[in-house]
This record gives structure tokens, sequence and C-alpha cells, in this order.
């Protein structure tokens, strides 16, 4: 009983020293501030000898203590700890963290959007020339892409996961956004920059309750009342197309022409990606009509040399005007 007593008075100290934490350390942002200052006023002071050492938090570290805190708080109602934390302490501190947490998360996939630009490379398998994935990917990177997108849509999640978990590895490193095609829970479990949905798969709420608040969602458009609808469904970026003619997804439609882009960029207040047939000869009105970036496949992975390829696309987007 003493022991269980123990962990109880552990797990709830551990609540309110992550509360305080918080509160004291987290940066200012944007919607924030009066979130944390309801969390201030329902804070008890902690014992003396349980005195806080400041030390400031960086959003993507004020998001972590404030899901371990959940977590703590989560135990300590398992172990109907009434007399450490009261039952509607508990519940309007639980209310506060997961405010906190959905802000954060928010803030932090806005600030991603600014890697949303340039080159944007699909690593498919099934379009590597046959070559190694992972062997297409390096050489995007070194190429200058900001983004690529994991897609398999032929293997089990199962034998996916070690190409996923060497692509996030690799953008980590180079500080690249992995996005993972399709597969919620694969993006979940890598920890990657986000995922890309379709018309078909996961809806936007439901995704964003398996993924990580801090991961972005992108989603697949052909016509421009669906990218308004993808938009006010939360998503964070959109994808628009095909703009060309292309041979890497079927489809019966025919390509939208680089020209619509002027219509998408008009209704889109996230960063809009331009999908479909792009190359480095015909980027140039892709980007100069609205795209903040351009995805590819087998212009990097059936290219006989995928850096120079990717190199080339990026230099083509800069001299449009683009972000790279």
């Amino acid at each position: 009983m003493t022991q269980q007593l123990d962990i109880r008075e552990q797990l709830a100290l551990s609540v309110l020293l992550d509360a305080h934490s918080l509160a004291n350390d987290c940066p200012p942002f944007p919607g924030g501030e009066e979130c944390l200052t309801r969390l201030k006023a329902v804070l008890p002071s902690l014992p003396e000898d349980e005195g806080i050492t400041s030390s400031p938090l960086t959003l993507a570290g004020a998001l972590s203590v404030a899901g371990a805190a959940a977590g703590s708080l989560q135990a300590v109602a398992g172990l109907s700890a009434a007399d450490e934390m009261p039952a509607d302490f508990a519940e309007v501190l639980s209310q506060l963290l997961s405010e906190l947490s959905s802000l954060l998360g928010a803030e932090l996939r806005r600030q991603k959007a600014d890697q949303v630009r340039g080159l944007y490379v699909i690593i498919d398998p099934e379009v590597t020339g046959g070559r190694e994935p992972l062997e297409i990917a390096r050489a995007a990177v070194r190429g200058g892409a900001k983004m690529l997108q994991l897609r398999d849509k032929l293997r089990d999640k199962g034998e996916i996961l070690p190409l996923a978990r060497d692509l996030q590895a690799l953008c980590e490193a180079n500080d690249v956004l992995l996005i993972v095609n399709d597969h919620v829970d694969l993006a979940a479990a890598v920890g990657s920059g986000g995922v890309h949905v379709g018309q078909t798969d996961l809806p936007v709420a439901q995704a964003r309750q398996v993924l990580a608040p801090g991961q972005v969602l992108g989603r697949s458009n052909r016509e421009i009342n669906l990218l308004i609808e993808s938009q006010e469904m939360g998503a964070d970026h959109v994808a628009f197309g095909a703009i060309y003619q292309t041979t890497t997804k079927s489809g019966g439609r025919g390509p939208q022409g680089p020209e619509r882009l002027k219509e998408a960029r008009a209704v889109t207040h996230v960063p809009l990606v331009a999908i479909g047939g792009i190359n480095a000869e015909n980027v140039a009105p892709v980007i100069e009509y609205g795209a903040d970036a351009v995805c590819v496949t087998a212009a990097v992975g059936l290219a006989p040399e995928p850096e120079a390829a990717a190199a080339r696309l990026v230099e083509a987007i800069r001299q449009a005007g683009g972000k790279v």
C-alpha cells in the first residue's frame, strides 16, 4: 500500500512539475498566450523543496512536455489518486494540456509550411529504373530536393517500414521533410514530417487522431472545389494536378495544364503543390502560375543520373522565381 502511495505521489508531482515548466518556460507563440495564462492560474504552488529550475523550452520541447504530463495525468487517474490530485482539478488540467498540445501542434505545422517549397520527389520502388529506392532518395537530396514522399502501393506496411525508417533518418540529417503516402499509421510509427492522403483515403480529421500534433498533412485534389474542401478540413498543404500528361499514375482524365494553377492559387491559402508530368523543361510556367512546390516521380526516379536531374529541376525552379 505504501509503495502504491509513493507511486501516486511521484506521478502527481511529475504532472505538476511538467505543468509548471510549460506555464513558465513555454516560448510565446500565436494563439497560446490565453491558454498559458489559464494554466498558470489553476496550478497550485509546489512544495518548497521542489523548486523549479527555469529552462527555456522550444515549441517542440513544450509539445513533448505537454504529452508527458498528459500521460502521467492519465496514470494518476488510473491509480485513483484523489488525495494527491482531486478529480475536478485533474479534469481541468487535462483539458488545458490537450488544448495546449493542439495549439502547439498547429503552430509547429504552420512553421513547417516553409519547407513545402521547391523540389518534392516521390520515392516509389516501382519507379527507380531497377535501382534501390534509398539510392534515388539520396541522389534527390544531394540534388537539392526539400521534400521526399514515400509511396509504395504494392507491399505490406511491415515490408515498407525499414525503408521508411531509412528515409526518415536521411531527411532528418539533411533538413528535408519526409511525407508518407496513404499510410497514416506508418507515418506516426517512424515520426515522419507528415502524411499525404488522397480523396478516398482516411479523412483529415481521423488522420489527425493518429498523427502526432506536429506532423503535417497534405491532400490530393483535382478540382478547384476540392482544394477548398481540403483546406476547410484542415489540410496543411494541398496538391493539384495532373498538370501535364503523366505515366506514373493511372487515371482516365487528361492533364489540367499549367494555366489552371492560376485558379488554384486564387483559392488556396496554404502551400500549393503542383504534380503530374513536370520536368526541368516545362516547370517554369508551373512556378510562374503560383505553385510553391513541384512534385515529381519519373523525372528523378527514372533519370539516368537522378542527382543531376534533381539539380536541373531545382535550378529551373529558381530561375522561374520559385523558392528552393
